[in-house]
C-alpha cells in the first residue's frame, strides 16, 4: 500500500532540492550623517551613491611603507569592486543559463576564505581589508547583525528579498531567528548553526574575526549583490541633488542676437603666438580683422590659455634706413643715389608657446603642404637722360615669390567661455575664402603722392613732388584662408535636484599626484593628459561657468556619465560630467597601537527625505552618499611587534608575536609581505627561529 505522507514528503524534498536558497539584504541608515551598518532602514530610505565614478589615489606615507607590492594589492579590491557589472544586467532566473552569465546566482553564499600558512604566521590580507571596507560604503547594511531591528517597542524584519523587494528571514540561504538581550536591539542567529552567515557588506563591521589572521575575502556574496542590485538599478528613482563638482550638461537654443560662431585663420594665429605676449597675443585676438573690414559683426573671445611655456634664443634686430645722397664723384645734375644704412646689434629674443583651454582646430594643412605668396618692392631712383636737373624721378623693383610655409594653415575655432561650457554645432553653416594680407615691413613713411602702390601705377616722385618721408622697401605677405560660421546651440551645466534613477554600476579610477611621493594636483599635471575640445559629433564641453576654478577645472581631467531622470512625467537620459578636483578616496597608513590594525575617515549622507515626500517624522531617507572632501582608508604600520600579556615573563620568549601585514589568495604563490623587502620566510624565521 502507498504511503501518502512520505510521497508527501519525497515530493517536497524533491521540490526543495530545485529551489533556490532563500535570500536578502538590510539598507544601512544615513540619517544622522554618515553610514551606520547597525541600524538600517526601511524599504524607500535607502542610502546610495549618486556619482558613478569615484576616484582614488595613494599618498606619501603608504607608499613609503607598503611599496609597489601594496599598491598591487590593494588595486586587486578596485578591481574586484569594478568587475561587478551594471545592476540593470544583473540576471536573476534560476538556474543561470551558464555560468559565466551575469547572474545572481552565480555568486557565493559566503565571502571568506582560509590560508592555513597566512594563519600560523600570524598574516592580515591588506587587499580583503581594503575590499571589506570600500564595500561597507555602498549603502547596504550588515543584515547577518541587523536583520531584525528592536523599533517602538517591537522586533521589525528589516531583511529584503532582492528579487521581490518582500521581508525575508534568510541571508545566504541561513534561516534566521532573534533574541532581545538587554532591550537594546534583536540579535539575529542562524537557526542551522552549521550555516553561519557572512557577507561581504559585513565584514568591515565584523573584521575581527570575520578578517583576522588568514582569512581572505573572494567575491562579493548572493545577497550582497542583491542588494546593490536594488540600490543602483535605473528604475530606483529618487530625488536627489547632484554630488560635488557634478553639473547636468544641458544644450539650450541659439543667441537670438548672435546665434553664430565664427572661425579664424590658423597660419596668422600661430605665427602671431610666437612672437607676442600673452597681453598683447590676447588684444591681437580681439582686434585683428579676421574676415576683413566688411564683417563688422565679427566678435571674437577671449582666449583661455592654460599654460605659457618661453624660450629664449640669441638673436639680431635690424635697422635699415634708406636716404638719398650725391656722392663726392656724382655728376653735377645727376639724380640722388639711393643709399641703405643697415644697423645690427645681438639680443635676447622670446619665443611663445601656449595652450589654450577654448580653441578648436577645425582644418589643419601641414607647414609642409602651405604655400605662401612674399611680394616685394622697392624703390629706386632712375633718372632718364631727359631728366629735369634737381628732379629725383624713380622707378619701382616688384617680385612676388612663392615659398613653403614654416607655419600650418586651415582655419580654428575660438569658444565663448561666458555662462557655457561648451556649443553644439548644426550642419547649417557657410563658408567664406577671405585673402589675408599680412604687412611685414610697413608703408607708413612711404610717400606716395599718386595715391596707388608703387608697382601699380604710382611711385615715389610721381608728377614731380617732393619727396618726403622716404622709404624705400615694402614688403608683405598673402594667403587664403577658408572659414565658417556655425550655427551654435550653447550648452550650460546645471545643478538642480532632481528625480533621477541609480547610477548603475559605481566605478572606481585611479589618478595619482604629480609623483610617487606628493600629493599635489596643480592643473600643469594633467595638461597632457587633457582632452581638448574637438568637432567630434559636432559637441563639446571644456569649462566650468562662472566659477573661481573655472580655469583650474578646464585643465583637470573629467568624467561624462548618462542617467535616467523624469521631468512633466517623461522619462528621460541626462547627460551629467563630474569634475575632478581631489582625489574622493586616499589610501594612507599610520601608526597606531596593534589593537588598531585599520581605520578610515567615512564618506558623509545627506538625507534628502525633505524634498521626497510630504511626512519627514520618523522617516529616515532617501538619501545619498557622498565623498567628505577628506575620505580616508588607513592602515597601520606598526609592522613585526609582539602582543604583551602580562600574566607571563615579559620576554620574547614568553610573548606571543602579532600580526603583520600581507598578501595572499588561493593560488599556490606565497604569501607577500610589507613592507616589501620582507618576505615571508623571514617572518618564519624569526617566529620559529629556523635558519
Amino acid at each position: 500500500m502507498f504511503d501518502s505522507t512520505k510521497r508527501a514528503v519525497s515530493i517536497l524534498g524533491i521540490f526543495l532540492m530545485g529551489m533556490p536558497l532563500a535570500k536578502a539584504f538590510t539598507l544601512a541608515d544615513g540619517s544622522a550623517g554618515g553610514l551606520s551598518q547597525t541600524i538600517v532602514n526601511n524599504l524607500g530610505e535607502e542610502y546610495r551613491w549618486n556619482s558613478p565614478v569615484l576616484t582614488y589615489s595613494y599618498d606619501e606615507s603608504f607608499l613609503s611603507y607598503f611599496g609597489s607590492n601594496g599598491v598591487v594589492a590593494v588595486e586587486k579590491a578596485f578591481e574586484l569592486l569594478n568587475s561587478i557589472p551594471p545592476a540593470s544586467t544583473i540576471k536573476t532566473n534560476y538556474p543561470p543559463s551558464s555560468s559565466d552569465e551575469k547572474n545572481l546566482w552565480n555568486y557565493p553564499t559566503r565571502p571568506d576564505r582560509l590560508h592555513a600558512r597566512a594563519y600560523n604566521d600570524r598574516v592580515l590580507d591588506i587587499k580583503s581589508y581594503a575590499l571589506a571596507q570600500l564595500f561597507s560604503f555602498m549603502g547596504l547594511g550588515s543584515p547577518e547583525d541587523t536583520a531584525y531591528q528592536l523599533e517602538f517597542g517591537s522586533v521589525a524584519l528589516r531583511n529584503w528579498d532582492p528579487i521581490s523587494n518582500g521581508p525575508s528571514k534568510y541571508v545566504n540561504g541561513s534561516l534566521l531567528s532573534w533574541v532581545v538581550l538587554g532591550g537594546t536591539n534583536a540579535l539575529p542567529f542562524p537557526i542551522d548553526v552549521t550555516r553561519p552567515v557572512r557577507t561581504l557588506a559585513g565584514s568591515s563591521y565584523n573584521r575581527n574575526p570575520r578578517l583576522s589572521e588568514g582569512k581572505y575575502v573572494v567575491a562579493p556574496t548572493r545577497d550582497d549583490i542583491g542588494g546593490y542590485r536594488y540600490l543602483y538599478r535605473k528604475d530606483n528613482f529618487n530625488i536627489e541633488g547632484l554630488p560635488p563638482f557634478t553639473y547636468q550638461i544641458v544644450t539650450n537654443q541659439p543667441d537670438l542676437t548672435n546665434p553664430a560662431i565664427f572661425s579664424v585663420d590658423l597660419r596668422w594665429f600661430s605665427k602671431e603666438s610666437k612672437t607676442n605676449t600673452p597681453a598683447s597675443f590676447k588684444q591681437f585676438v580681439l582686434t585683428n580683422q579676421w574676415w576683413g573690414p566688411v564683417y563688422t559683426n565679427l566678435n571674437i573671445p577671449p582666449l583661455l590659455v592654460l599654460k605659457t611655456n618661453i624660450s629664449w634664443s640669441m638673436g639680431w634686430t635690424t635697422n635699415v634706413t634708406p636716404y638719398l645722397t650725391n656722392f663726392p664723384w656724382t655728376p653735377v645734375g645727376q639724380p640722388a643715389t639711393l643709399v641703405y644704412l643697415t644697423n645690427k646689434y645681438r639680443t635676447f629674443k622670446p619665443s611663445y608657446d601656449y595652450i589654450f583651454g577654448n580653441v578648436i582646430t577645425n582644418i589643419y594643412v601641414p607647414a609642409e603642404d602651405s604655400r605662401v605668396l612674399y611680394r616685394s618692392w622697392e624703390v629706386v631712383p632712375k633718372a632718364p637722360l631727359w631728366s629735369v636737373v634737381g628732379a629725383v624721378p624713380t622707378t619701382t623693383n616688384y617680385t612676388t615669390t612663392v615659398l613653403n610655409d614654416k607655419y600650418p594653415h586651415g582655419e580654428i575655432i575660438i569658444l565663448p567661455t561666458t555662462n557655457v561650457v561648451g556649443y553644439h554645432f548644426t550642419e547649417m553653416q557657410f563658408q567664406e575664402v577671405n585673402t589675408l594680407t599680412n604687412v611685414l615691413t610697413p608703408t607708413n613713411n612711404l610717400a606716395n603722392p599718386g595715391g596707388v602702390l608703387p608697382g601699380q601705377g604710382g611711385g615715389l616722385g610721381a608728377g614731380g613732388a617732393a619727396i618726403t618721408n622716404f622709404v624705400g622697401v615694402m614688403e608683405d605677405e598673402v594667403w587664403q584662408s577658408t572659414n565658417h560660421a556655425y550655427l551654435a546651440y550653447p550648452i550650460v551645466l546645471q545643478t538642480n535636484a532632481l528625480l533621477v534613477g541609480g547610477v548603475d554600476k559605481v566605478r572606481y579610477v585611479r589618478v595619482q599626484g604629480d609623483s610617487l611621493v606628493t600629493t599635489n594636483y596643480s592643473p600643469s599635471r594633467f595638461l597632457k593628459e587633457y582632452k581638448f575640445p574637438d568637432l567630434e559629433k559636432q559637441t563639446f564641453t571644456y569649462v566650468i561657468p562662472n566659477s573661481a576654478v573655472g580655469l583650474t577645472n578646464a585643465a583637470l581631467p573629467s568624467f561624462q556619465y548618462e542617467v535616467d531622470y523624469v521631468t512633466d512625467g517623461i522619462r528621460k537620459t541626462g547627460k551629467f560630467i563630474k569634475f575632478f578636483t581631489t582625489p574622493d578616496i586616499m589610501i594612507t597608513a599610520l601608526n597606531g597601537p596593534s589593537t588598531l590594525t585599520s581605520a578610515y575617515v567615512p564618506p558623509v549622507t545627506v538625507n534628502n527625505n525633505a524634498i521626497n515626500g510630504m511626512w519627514t517624522q520618523n522617516l529616515y531617507g532617501p538619501g545619498v552618499v557622498q565623498t567628505s572632501g577628506n575620505m580616508v582608508i588607513a592602515f597601520n604600520k606598526i609592522g613585526i611587534h609582539w602582543d604583551l600579556n602580562p600574566t607571563f615573563f615579559l620576554n620574547e620568549e614568553n610573548q606571543l608575536p602579532g600580526w603583520v601585514w600581507g598578501h595572499f589568495d588561493g593560488t599556490t604563490e606565497e604569501p607577500m609581505l610589507f613592507p616589501n623587502s620582507q618576505t615571508i620566510s623571514d617572518l618564519e624565521r624569526q617566529i620559529y627561529g629556523n635558519d
